[in-house]
């Protein structure tokens, strides 16, 4: 194999790594990261929902009755909460609020809790992968650097 035969081989796959995808690489990254300053942010600003899940995320209405004065029974709804060793019972009031403060306060606040919850953790994830990411990043652009000048050295030759 002749010597031009051998370098246009050698270039050959030189020939199809452009460098405008690097580019579009680091504009991407600088998105993530723009987007998880953000997400960090905002995160801040539910950090009470994720206090509230922890302390009250394991909670189930119960429904207790009691008498009156003339003996007749009614209903009192509590939530009771698992807590560290005991169980918290927090009164709702009698059914018709109780149940709308279950089930139109409680539930979807929590439902939301849990999800910033799991929304925390893998956001901790991303941030770990951003600096893992950002040095891939400086890497693939020092060999790009690289594969330029060894391609103008073998064009020289040529």
């Amino acid at each position: 194999m002749g010597s031009k035969k051998a370098s246009a081989a050698l270039l050959d796959p030189l020939g199809l790594f452009d460098v405008r995808e690097l580019v579009r690489i680091e504009e991407r990254l600088s998105d993530v990261e723009s987007s998880l300053k953000r997400l960090e942010e905002e995160l801040s600003i539910v950090e009470p929902l994720v206090k509230l899940y922890e302390e009250y995320g394991d909670c189930y209405l119960e429904k207790t009755w009691v008498k009156n004065k003339v003996g007749d029974k009614y209903y009192y709804y509590y939530l009771k909460c698992k807590g560290e060793g005991s169980i918290k019972s927090i009164y709702l009031g009698k059914e018709g609020e109780a149940l709308t403060i279950y089930n139109e306060v409680y539930k979807p606040l929590i439902t939301m809790a849990r999800r910033i919850s799991e929304l925390k953790a893998r956001l901790t994830d991303l941030a770990n992968l951003r600096s893992e990411l950002r040095h891939y990043a400086e890497e693939i652009w020092k060999v790009s650097d690289g594969l330029r000048e060894t391609k103008k050295k073998v064009e020289s030759i040529q």
